[in-house]
């Protein structure tokens, strides 16, 4: 599918948005819950930076797919990565036992480490 970056022949175009759509915008049923039943892994993540990458070859050719693979990338990096975290206060069991402060002194070759 080698064709010179700029040309927008239809066949070409056609030809490479189907490429990139098999390859883009299938999610894979394997990772953790979404929203509206939707599933991600990270391998999908990975195929998806791949397939941007790719995306890269064609600077200011395909608009609509690099926003579609940015917005994707986007949205399983939340799905992913972004945890809730609670803010309870941190509770420790009692001490037991007498409070020990300990030093360890460190030897630092000062002609090594002059700072």
């Amino acid at each position: 599918m080698q064709c010179p970056v700029g040309v927008t022949s239809p066949v070409f175009l056609n030809s490479m948005t189907e490429h990139l759509n098999s390859n883009l915008l299938i999610p894979t049923a394997v990772g953790s819950s979404v929203g509206a039943g939707q599933q991600y892994s990270v391998e999908y993540l990975s195929q998806l930076l791949k397939d941007k990458k790719q995306l890269s070859a064609f600077p200011n050719v395909f608009h609509h797919l690099e926003r579609l693979a940015d917005e994707e990338i986007s949205k399983v990096r939340v799905a992913l990565f972004q945890f809730e975290f609670t803010k309870e206060e941190m509770s420790l069991p009692e001490p037991e036992g007498e409070v020990q402060i300990t030093t360890e002194k460190v030897f630092v070759p000062a002609k090594e480490h002059p700072d």
